[in-house]
């Protein structure tokens, strides 16, 4: 579906408000793989990898790993990248925390609570092209996810069942983006209005998004859909939306863009008028 972003023609009467610091979050790709106990199969998941991606992990032999066979260490396209064991789970709480909020994993907390472990699972290298560096980050994380012992995985406030992810990355082997790997389609509501919002975007140094409507007119798979789109929009075309413009599925259609203080997420968010 096509979205028309139509940009604001006076710039002199432009503000930028935003004032969140999105530096220690752009390119910013770790994550973590709950395990039910404290051991992995490192050998089983250079295999997987090679046979879900094609791509095989070499290591540096230069690279001391004192806790052998806990630690992949290895350049891959380019990119340098880790995959080893925690022997402890989530502090805090944390896992447990942001495993309530996915309303399509009924049993997500429960399951969380069993982990005793960790996968730490991250892209360190630097580079321009953070799409790039995106999805090398999504095809660890779903080979890890295929581990005996893999109960979910954390990754930017939202929690995972392993089929899930690995379902969400499938069509990166069609060319396509994983951007339900990428963004957490969050659902919020109160007595007045209902919506949705994303969290995510800022890895890729854009603005989070939120719409919200009536809560008696809400249908939240729609208004879903309608973030996801836009969300696929920005990232797949490197726009950025501002504050005053508008967007729309046709050339006449011109919904609103505000931003101001996010409502269910930290910082300022762009607010998005939601349209059919």
């Amino acid at each position: 579906m096509g979205l028309f972003n139509k940009k604001k023609k006076n710039t002199e009467e432009h503000h930028e408000t935003n004032n969140f610091d999105y530096s220690k979050d752009v390119g910013s790709f770790a994550g973590f793989v709950l395990l039910s106990e404290p051991e992995w199969d490192r050998d089983r998941f250079v295999r997987d990898f090679k046979e879900d991606w094609g791509i095989e992990i070499v290591e540096d032999d230069h690279v001391d790993d004192p806790d052998d066979g806990k630690l992949v260490y290895a350049n891959v396209e380019g990119m340098r990248v880790v995959v080893g064991l925690i022997e402890a789970p989530v502090p805090d709480g944390e896992a447990e925390y942001w495993a309530q909020g996915n309303y399509m994993w009924k049993d997500g907390v429960e399951v969380v609570k069993k982990h005793k472990a960790q996968l730490i699972v991250c892209v360190l290298s630097e580079t321009d092209d953070i799409i790039a560096k995106g999805k090398l980050f999504v095809k660890l994380a779903a080979s890890a996810l295929n581990q005996g012992n893999a109960l979910a995985f954390y990754n930017e406030g939202a929690v995972f069942p392993p089929d899930m992810y690995r379902a969400f990355a499938e069509p990166m082997k069609n060319g396509e983006l994983p951007y339900l790997c990428w963004v957490w389609f969050g659902l919020y509501g109160n007595e007045k209005e209902s919506g949705v919002y994303t969290y995510g975007m800022r890895r890729f140094g854009k603005q989070e998004m939120e719409t919200y409507v009536p809560r008696e007119t809400a249908d939240l798979n729609r208004i879903r859909g309608f973030m996801l789109d836009i969300a696929a929009y920005v990232l797949s075309g490197n726009v950025t939306l501002k504050d005053g413009e508008t967007i729309g599925f046709s050339a006449e259609q011109k919904l609103p863009i505000k931003l101001s203080k996010g409502i269910a997420v930290d910082g300022e968010t762009l607010k998005i008028t939601y349209g059919e």
